[in-house]
């Protein structure tokens, strides 16, 4: 199973993100992100390393020439070269078969609503980082699943 990680800029809680990295360390399986430097997603990729976890691919563009790519940790796995960042949530979206949130953004909403046209998979929200529901709009058209840390586990699988 491919599961792709989208989260915050800023990190909220560094030890819940933390447990999941080490749940989804153990499920065997490989992650796919974009890891902003002090991203949410930047620790959860060092954090699967360090508990074992399989391969990392960073979903990038990598000759990007209007946005740069400088703000990207781009020692972090296996690159993706999505050509643009308007590019990077479709093909977020293509690579992977679930995406975990760990923690709400503007650009996680982003790729959450890609999933709608773009490979469409179920979207595991992790409330015990983020209670807030998204819009009830998603809620209806998309394959949205709000699940706990100790919940999430089980969908690994």
């Amino acid at each position: 199973m491919k599961i792709g990680i989208i989260g915050p800029s800023k990190l909220k809680d560094k030890e819940k993100v933390r447990e999941i990295a080490k749940i989804v360390a153990q499920s065997g399986n490989g992650v796919f992100l974009t890891p902003d430097k002090g991203s949410s997603s930047e620790y959860f990729a060092l954090e699967y390393k360090k508990a074992g976890g399989g391969k990392i691919y960073s979903v990038i563009p990598i000759r990007d020439k209007e946005f740069g790519v400088s703000h990207v940790n781009l020692d972090l796995g296996e690159h993706i070269d999505c050509k643009t960042w308007r590019n990077q949530p479709e093909k977020l979206d293509e690579e992977t078969d679930i995406l975990v949130s760990i923690g709400h953004s503007i650009g996680g909403i982003i790729g959450i609503g890609y999933t709608k046209w773009f490979k469409p998979k179920p979207v595991y929200i992790i409330k015990d980082i983020d209670s807030e529901k998204l819009p009830s709009i998603m809620e209806k058209k998309l394959d949205i699943h709000y699940i706990s840390i100790s919940e999430l586990e089980g969908k690994l699988l």
